[in-house]
Parts: C-alpha cells; sequence; structure tokens
C-alpha cells in the first residue's frame, strides 16, 4: 500500500516497553521525522519511559500507556492517520485497531497479528548481523524511507561485513537530549570538578541479562580510584540496592551512590557527564550510546548477543567469553553463575584500559565486525573451517561424527551454536533431527548451511555465507 506523505497528518508511534527499546528507536522516530516533515508525531510509551523521549525535537507529544481499556477511545480522538508498531504485541495491534488509524505499520514475524496491519515491514528476526537499531529501522521500509545506518569510514573492516564498501552517509544517530540544569545541580552536590575522570557504573540489569558479581565490581571500582584517579558514579534501580551495599562494602574507596535514588530524567542527566561507562546489556548502556560515552559493555549470557544489543555508534569494547554452559539461557530464572565467573575483573580492566588509550571499536562498520565475532559460534564437521575461524577469533567446534541426535543436541546448546556448517554430498540426519530439538533450548534457532563441496575455506567467504544465508 502506498502513502503519500501529504496524507498523514498525525502519527504514533508505539513502544510501551523497555528503557534500552525505546533509546534505539530514535533513529527511527528521527527518519519518520525526515520523511513527514509537517506531521504531528506521538509516542505511547510507558510512564517510566517518557524521559527518554522529553526534549526530542522529533516528538511533539507523549502519551503514557494507561494500559486500561478507554486508552483507545482517547486514541480514537486523537485522529492519527499511522500507527508505527515498534512493540508487536496483540493489546496494541488491537489499540490501533480499534481506534480507527488508517494506516497500521507492523511487523509480519507474528502471524497472528497480520491482520491487524494493513502495512507491513519485515524486521528479519533470522538476520544474524542486524542490530536493534537496524531492525527498528527496516520495520520502515514499506514508508519508502532511506536506511541510513552506519559511520564511519567503510574501509575500515572490508573483509567482515557484505556490502560494507557501500555503506551510506550521514547516518541517523541514537537521541536523547538531557537536562543540563539537572546535570549541573548535581555536579555542584557531589562537587565534581570539570577535570574530574568520572566512571558510571550501572549494576542493575532489565529483563533478558544478568548482573555481574558484586565482588568483581568492587575490585574494578577500586583499580579505577587507586589507578586512574576517577570518580564513581554508582546507579541501579530499588532491586539492586542489596547488590549496592555489597559493592560498597567491599571497596576500599568512596564512590558517590545513586542507587534508587535516581528518575530517569536524572539519570539521562548524570550519564551525560561520564567520561566512561562500564556495565551490562540494559537501558542506562544504551542511554550512555546515545549520549557518545565510550563503553565498557559486559555480555555475560547466551541470551544477549551484542550484534543486537551493543552500544550504537559510540566508542566501545565488548567483555564476552564462549562459556561451556548445558543450561537453557533464562537470564531471569537461572540460578547458575557459570557465564559470570567466566567474566574476571582483569577482562574488564582490559577493556577500561583499551578505551582510555584511545583505541577499541570506534565506527559502526568496526563494531559490528567485532560484535560478529563475539556472537557467532559455528558447529561444522571440516577442521579446515575450525581452524581459519578460530585463527580470526571466531568460536567453531566439530561435530561429533558418530554422535547421536540427544549428544549432538546436548552440544549444540552447551556451545551456543547459531550455526550448523556441513561440508558432504548427505548432511546427517541425526544432525538435522539435533538441530530440531536444540532450537527450543537455544536463543537463535541455528542456521543450518550445508554445502556438498567447499573450495574456498578463507574466512572472508566463510562468513559471507553466513551472513547471506542467515538474510
Amino acid at each position: 500500500m502506498r502513502i503519500e506523505a501529504n496524507q498523514i497528518k498525525k502519527i504514533l508511534i508505539i513502544r510501551p516497553d523497555a528503557i534500552g527499546d525505546c533509546v534505539l528507536i530514535t533513529p527511527a522516530i528521527s527518519l519518520v521525522r525526515e520523511k513527514f516533515p509537517n506531521s504531528h508525531i506521538a509516542v505511547l510509551c510507558s510512564p517510566y519511559t517518557k524521559g527518554v523521549f522529553i526534549n526530542n525535537p522529533d516528538i511533539n507529544e507523549i502519551i503514557e500507556d494507561t494500559k486500561k481499556i478507554r486508552l483507545y477511545r482517547f486514541i480514537q480522538r486523537k485522529k492519527f492517520d499511522l500507527s508505527v508498531h515498534f512493540y508487536n504485541e496483540f493489546h496494541y495491534a488491537l489499540l490501533a485497531k480499534l481506534a480507527k488509524i488508517k494506516y497500521r505499520l507492523g511487523d509480519i514475524s507474528k502471524p497472528l497479528l497480520i491482520p491487524f496491519y494493513n502495512i507491513r515491514g519485515n524486521c528479519r528476526w533470522n538476520d544474524l548481523t542486524l542490530h536493534e537499531t537496524e531492525r527498528n529501522i527496516l520495520l520502515l521500509s514499506p514508508l519508502e524511507i532511506s536506511p541510513r545506518l552506519f559511520t564511519g569510514k567503510p574501509e575500515i573492516n572490508p573483509d567482515f561485513l557484505i556490502g560494507v564498501n557501500n555503506l551510506p552517509q550521514n547516518p541517523v544517530s541514537l537521541k536523547i537530549k538531557p537536562n543540563y540544569e539537572l546535570r549541573s545541580k548535581f555536579e555542584q552536590e557531589y562537587q565534581l570538578k570539570p577535570d574530574d575522570f568520572v566512571v558510571g557504573i550501572h549494576i542493575g540489569t532489565g529483563k533478558g541479562n544478568k548482573a555481574w558479581l558484586p565482588d568483581r565490581y568492587a575490585k574494578v571500582i577500586d583499580y579505577l580510584i587507586e589507578n586512574k584517579k576517577s570518580k564513581i558514579i554508582l546507579t541501579g534501580s530499588k532491586k539492586d540496592l542489596s547488590s549496592s551495599q555489597k559493592i560498597i562494602q567491599l571497596c576500599k574507596n568512596k564512590l558517590i551512590n545513586l542507587v534508587n535514588k535516581t528518575n530517569l530524567e536524572e539519570l539521562i542527566a548524570i550519564t551525560s557527564r561520564y567520561n566512561l561507562y562500564i556495565g551490562v546489556d540494559t537501558g542506562p548502556l544504551h542511554i550512555a550510546a546515545a549520549l557518545k560515552i565510550p563503553t565498557v559493555a559486559i555480555f555475560p549470557t547466551k541470551f544477549v548477543k551484542p550484534t543486537e544489543w551493543g552500544p550504537w555508534a559510540t566508542t566501545n569494547v565488548i567483555i564476552r567469553k564462549s562459556t561451556n554452559c548445558s543450561q537453557k539461557c533464562l537470564p531471569k530464572a537461572c540460578p547458575f553463575e557459570d557465564c559470570l565467573k567466566a567474566i574476571s575483573v582483569e577482562d574488564v580492566i582490559a577493556g577500561i584500559k583499551t578505551l582510555m588509550e584511545n583505541r577499541g571499536n570506534k565506527t559502526i562498520p568496526e563494531s559490528k565486525a567485532d560484535w560478529l565475532k563475539k556472537s557467532i559460534n559455528v558447529f561444522t564437521n571440516r577442521q579446515e573451517i575450525i581452524r581459519e575461524l578460530s585463527v580470526a577469533g571466531y568460536h567453531a567446534v566439530e561435530i561429533g561424527m558418530a554422535a547421536s541426535p540427544i549428544k549432538l543436541m546436548k552440544q549444540m546448546i552447551k556451545e551456543d551454536i547459531n550455526i550448523i556448517h556441513w561440508v558432504g554430498v548427505h548432511c546427517p540426519t541425526a544432525l538435522k533431527i539435533a538441530r530440531f530439538l536444540a532450537t527450543p533450548y537455544l536463543p537463535i534457532p541455528p542456521m543450518l548451511l550445508h554445502e556438498k563441496e567447499q573450495k574456498d575455506f578463507s574466512v572472508k567467504i566463510l562468513i559471507n555465507n553466513y551472513i547471506r544465508s542467515s538474510q
């Protein structure tokens, strides 16, 4: 369905979930504003995330989601012409339909919701290379919005990304505007000087990750204070109070403890003062990225991949280990600490040193190449493939030739396999069964690439084949 820009006077953006998710739609909102410069743009969000959108010049109105039945009547009275569903759930698809919004744009990934959308985008959830920011912008393709996603010089890393030599210029960035009056008030209250090196450490997590260990945070904090003369600011929510007390008790040095003491607007203002940010993937990490704060991002679990959730368009170092864990990865319910213990204090300090020496991933192409190495895990029957990938920094393991489907399934889960590469005339039935059995236990269903023969095992060819197959 083709939409003429002059037909769209009022647009409703729907994203009523987590802080990070809201931050990562701001580039897409900027592109909607560019496409419809004279339209009224409203965002439907949760009350606790509205601070993300305050003072955003692309947004005219913020509507707090009450989740009450009368909300649809309120939306109907607003007479929106277009709704954009970045949150693809039944309640909000139905809301837009009941509110009689003429054009409703949503993703095709959930077949039962497709009838609610008369404009349909494809976020390509099987594509291993896509960041959440990119998926959000891909949703806008039916509106004939060009996905300007990348920054930096294209020649940074041409060997590891398809299309990197054709990257568009003038990218759209994450967009958050801090309240500088709040920041100034905070600086005065805690006597922060302009030349102080301020490090923000957010110890909390969102719904999809696990927090790093308090005793290790304490050692990193002492290192920063004793060796780098840093001022440390600790942040988190109410559920992080116990961890924050452990950290404070273990630290030899004083820090600024703001755990459960800030609202979102205050947190954004404080974050804008940081010289360095440290934390796992959660909303404040994406706030730091939006504010261009150099970031040490800790990714402990199999469930969360840097390719999808890395710090977008800021200098970054990713701390991640390949953990031999046979458990199904559900971070909220997992009682095990294998993945957390795998990341040492020395790993994080090495990341800090990298950023303080003005190194790390500086551009999006450079970041995506590094994130890919720390996200894909390959299961193959060819030693040449394992050797090439391992030398280049990828994780690859050998398929046990005589293994049963159950043993192969367990190996896939343990190694967090997301690519199965079989080279040979016949792909074993046991391997296909194991892939089917392992899928419910893995965050990304394993992609099966079967080639009867493979002559070129160079890492460039291998990675580009994996990327093309996932797309």
